[in-house]
This record gives structure tokens, C-alpha cells and sequence, in this order.
């Protein structure tokens, strides 16, 4: 199982939150090691460097302040009373206070972290007149999350939870329990500490590299109202009034993640004519055929199509969200496919579009080109394919791509993109090391390490970056840490001529001896002959790791119809 460390930094107590954070995370498959700070004590946590915080090596800090704790003067009527200059002095003084336990936290560990803003609360000490004595309390606290934000929107190590947001839409009164905070100084209810960890999840998930690829769709009372064989073109539900509203509106909630780089599929009981007919032609439609990478619309059970959508879009079980109206198909998936998120779709169609929003498993720390592009990709991969199909043999099929590759060392622009990788690649992954932008940021200017990126490009389009390698020097050896590549474009020799091509600057560079390991895993084992296949030799194995040399007088395999560049280092 998955495993990370958690800390919590509270003027409150937070011991419902870690219960509930740590259900959460185990639910999702990664075991949570929490550490909660004593009550009120996070300044003196994050300042001391031996404080049991910093001994808890966290991956992620959570810093839960309770506005009504932290600025308590804000809520006197006489205080709000005062002039603007003064209440703006407080804002600043409130705002500097989180940024130095911030920046402190920045300064002394490596971890993300994770601040809750404030909640504006619905009554105040001023009542009607909260906005017409200049800032009342709900502004002074806008003012300090707006600020909060233009802090953290620059930086990659801290992001900003809408606490104030999650508790409008859950209801504040819910939210806050007045009985728990009198009994156990923790303002959270319950109820409301069960979402919020759940919440969380949103950044837990892509930090751990546990999100999902691809949502998988059903068709007839899920994409639109009614049977495709039964009610045809004009007789389902799906416009932009009326009943098929809903429909409409679900289909704009799939096209945003679809625009963010989520790959759609459809797995539907259908006849493929009367389907696709209504796909291609029906004027609300919003996800035309071109939207989705695979259509799996036959009488074939849903498991069965589950599994040949991983296997053409060359993702694993595991990366798939399946989403579809009848209770019977998710009970069947659950059972044959306990790798498959299955979502508890409601009732009432009405209630899908929220049902999608509310989905944790699809969020991501950051957006790359390559995420936004990557459905166009998976459009030429489908005509790569169709070349494959007619060539006689591989080396003609490699001839007509026209592949390019090109390997770049690490620099502000494709740092984010290196470290994504090193997140999400498992298949081709020699290592599964995982590292954040600012390991490979740090690594990148130690002059101990030397990291590329791969770009992969041919006839039908550019793959954009897609591979990783990160090289440990110490003269006249080097240690290949990671290797890995993006699973859409192997088969193709990508990784013998990306190999290469490191080997080569290496040896440049007056390296002779180059080391590699392999550690073996669930996912990256069919990869496991590699290094042996691409030239090196096998100098020792256990327990699943095994190391490779390559001397100096060695060869790498040959490649073929790959031209190969290297951008010189700036």
C-alpha cells in the first residue's frame, strides 16, 4: 500500500480531521502516518528545527487556522468601528504572521503545504451595517484570503484550500459544532470533518500519483435521456431546455476535464449504428466521436470492454473511472474490476453534473502542455496505429513514422513536466522514483546530477515530453537514478534511441563506467529486460532490484529511423 506523511498545524484541536483524513487516505489505498501538533502550538512547532513536526518528515503540512481564534479582535464592535487605515494594518499584520510560518515551513523541509483560508461568517458584530462603516468583518476577511491567494499563486510549494468556500456550500451552521468546540476547542463538526478530508484528497492523490487517466462513459440514460435503439434521434432527451437539460449540462462538465487532459471512452450495451448516429447528429450533443480515444459500444459485458480500454489506450486497469447509470453494470464492474473507480452515480440525472464535480480522483498539482494536448495525441496515436496495421514488418512501420527525438536538459520550462512524469510513469519506469519540481529543481543545479528531458515527434504530430533521465555523476562514473518513458510511445524503439542518446553525452563528458538499476515492481515488470536488451551487462540481483554496467568499449543495441538531437546545455 501507498504511504505518506501527514502533518496538522492548528490553533484549534485536530483530532477529528486526522481520524477522518486517515480513513480517507486508506480508502484510497494509502496508509497515512499523521502527525498533529499540540493545541495551539504551531508557531512553536515550525519554529523549533527538532520540533516533533519536522520529526515527522511530512509530505504534505496542513495548516487548519480558525479565523475566530486567530484574530478575535475582528469581532469586537468597537474594533470594527475604527477607521479603515487601522483595519487594513490588522489585515497585513494577520497576513504576515501566516507567511513567516509559511516560509519558515519552506525553509526547513521540503514539504507541500496545504493553507486553509477564512470563513466569512454570515452574522457579524455590525449586523446589516457590516458594509457601510467602511470594511466590516466579511471584507476585512476577504481582503485577507485575496491576499493569501496573490501569495501562493507564484509559488510551487504552497497552494491555498477555499476553507471558507467548502464551508459555504456545506452550510456553516453544519459545518461549525458551538457544543464541540466548548468540549474539545475544535470548532469542525463531525459531519463536516469527514468532507473536508475527503477534500484533501484533492491534493493527496497527485501527490502520491494515485489520480485517474481516463472516465469511461455509459451512453443510453447517462450521455442522454432514453434508448438509442428504442427512442432514436428524436426521441431521447438531450437539449438545451426542458428535461434533457441535465444531459446538456453533464456533457459540459465532461467537456472541461476533457479540455484539462482527462481521455474519454465510451462502454455502452448498444447497436454501434443507432449510437454513433446520435453521437455524430443529434444538434445538443456536446461529445462528438472525435472527443473520445476509444468506443466500446457492443453486447460484450462491461468488464470485458473495461479492460480492452486500458489495454488500446495502453493505461492500466486502475486509471479508469466508470461512469454509468444502472445500478446492476457498477455492481458487476465492482466485482470483476476492483481496480476501477466505480462512481455512485444518482438517481436523478439532474444531480450527475455535481456527482462528476464532486470527484477527487481527477484533480492534478499542476496543468502541462502535454496534459492539455494529450487527447490529440491519443487521435494520432489511433493513426499511427492504423499504419502499424498495414506495414509488413516494424522497421517499415518505424521508417514511415519519421521519429524525432530530441533530449534537452532540464530547465525552467520543462522542469514541471519532468517531475509530473517521475509522478505518474510506472509501466516504463525503471526506478519509480518520484520526485516534486523542486527536487529536480535542486538536483538540476547541484552540479552532482544531470537530468534530460525526451521529446518524442513524427509525421502525425509532436508527442511533446515524454521521457526522463536523471544521471548522478562523480568522475569517471555515473548512475542512471530514472529512466523512464511515457507507455504512449513505446514500441516504437523510443527508449533504445533516448538511451543512446544519454549514453553519448555521457561518454562525452568523460564518463566510461555507466551504472543503471532496475527495481521491480507490479507495473514496470515487463520492462524488466531493458537494459540487458539495450547493451548493458547484468552485474548483480536482489530482491527485485538488479544493477547494470556499461564499460566504456560496450555497444548499445542499434536503432533504426530515429533521428536523434541533443539541445546543447545553456
Amino acid at each position: 500500500m501507498n504511504s505518506i506523511n501527514i502533518a496538522l498545524l492548528g490553533n484549534s484541536t485536530t483530532d477529528y480531521i486526522a481520524s477522518s483524513l486517515s480513513e480517507e487516505c486508506k480508502r484510497h489505498g494509502i496508509s497515512a502516518s499523521i502527525y498533529n501538533s499540540p493545541f495551539n502550538q504551531y508557531q512553536q512547532e515550525v519554529l523549533n528545527p527538532v520540533s516533533g513536526f519536522y520529526a515527522s518528515a511530512p509530505e504534505l503540512a496542513l495548516l487548519l487556522l480558525e479565523g475566530r481564534l486567530l484574530f478575535p479582535e475582528w469581532y469586537d464592535f468597537t474594533f470594527l468601528r475604527s477607521d479603515d487605515k487601522e483595519k487594513a494594518s490588522e489585515i497585513q499584520t494577520v497576513f504576515d504572521s501566516i507567511v513567516s510560518v509559511v516560509e519558515k515551513i519552506h525553509q526547513n523541509s521540503g514539504t507541500k503545504i496545504l493553507v486553509n483560508n477564512f470563513k466569512i461568517p454570515y452574522h457579524t458584530p455590525l449586523g446589516i451595517l457590516d458594509n457601510k462603516s467602511g470594511m466590516g468583518l466579511k471584507q476585512m476577511i476577504a481582503h485577507l484570503n485575496q491576499k493569501l491567494e496573490e501569495f501562493a499563486s507564484d509559488k510551487e510549494y504552497v497552494y491555498i484550500f477555499d476553507y471558507n468556500g467548502l464551508s459555504s456550500h456545506f452550510g456553516h451552521i453544519r459545518a461549525e459544532s458551538r457544543k464541540m468546540y466548548y468540549i474539545t476547542k475544535s470548532l469542525t463538526s463531525f459531519s463536516f470533518s469527514k468532507l473536508l478530508a475527503k477534500e484533501y484528497m484533492r491534493y493527496i492523490l497527485p501527490l502520491k500519483s494515485k489520480t485517474k487517466k481516463c472516465l469511461v462513459l455509459d451512453l443510453d440514460n447517462t450521455l442522454w435521456g432514453g434508448v438509442a435503439g428504442e427512442d432514436g434521434l428524436s426521441g431521447i432527451k438531450l437539449d438545451i431546455s426542458g428535461a434533457g437539460r441535465a444531459f446538456y449540462d453533464f456533457q459540459q462538465e465532461i467537456v472541461s476535464l476533457h479540455s484539462k487532459g482527462i481521455i474519454l471512452a465510451v462502454n455502452s450495451k448498444n447497436n454501434y449504428e443507432d449510437a454513433v448516429n446520435i453521437i455524430e447528429n443529434h444538434p445538443h450533443m456536446l461529445l462528438r466521436k472525435k472527443y473520445f480515444s476509444c468506443l466500446k459500444i457492443n453486447w460484450q459485458n462491461k468488464a470485458d470492454n473495461l479492460k480492452e480500454i486500458a489495454n488500446e489506450l495502453n493505461i492500466g486497469v486502475d486509471s479508469l473511472v466508470f461512469f454509468d447509470d444502472s445500478p446492476v453494470e457498477r455492481e458487476f464492474v465492482k466485482t470483476a474490476l476492483p481496480q476501477v473507480t466505480v462512481v455512485e452515480v444518482p438517481e436523478d440525472a439532474s444531480k450527475y453534473a455535481e456527482a462528476l464535480r464532486e470527484l477527487v480522483e481527477f484533480e492534478s498539482l499542476s496543468i502541462t502542455e502535454e496534459d492539455i494536448n494529450r487527447n490529440k495525441m491519443y487521435e494520432e496515436s489511433r493513426k499511427r496505429n492504423e499504419i502499424l496495421q498495414h506495414s509488413k514488418d516494424l522497421e517499415e512501420f518505424l521508417k514511415n513514422l519519421e521519429s524525432k527525438v530530441v533530449i534537452e536538459y532540464a530547465n525552467p520550462f520543462n522542469i514541471p513536466r519532468i517531475a509530473q512524469l517521475t509522478q505518474k510513469t510506472n509501466q516504463f519506469n525503471m526506478t519509480t522514483k518520484r520526485y516534486l519540481v523542486e527536487d529536480i529543481e535542486n538536483m538540476a543545479g547541484s552540479g552532482e546530477y544531470k537530468v534530460f528531458s525526451c521529446s518524442v515527434s513524427d509525421k502525425f504530430g509532436d508527442n511533446g515530453i515524454v521521457g526522463v533521465c536523471i544521471v548522478k555523476t562523480e568522475a569517471p562514473k555515473a548512475f542512471i537514478d530514472t529512466f523512464l518513458l511515457s507507455c504512449r510511445v513505446l514500441g516504437r524503439n523510443v527508449e533504445f534511441a533516448f538511451l543512446s542518446g544519454i549514453v553519448g553525452i555521457l561518454r562525452e563528458n568523460g564518463f566510461d563506467s555507466i551504472t543503471a538499476l532496475y527495481i521491480r515492481t507490479e507495473k514496470n515488470k515487463a520492462n524488466q529486460d531493458f537494459y540487458s536488451q539495450a547493451g548493458f551487462m547484468k552485474i548483480n540481483e536482489k530482491d527485485g532490484m538488479v544493477s547494470y554496467i556499461l564499460n566504456s568499449r560496450d555497444k548499445l543495441k542499434e536503432f533504426k529511423h530515429i533521428d536523434v538531437s541533443i539541445k546543447k546545455e545553456e
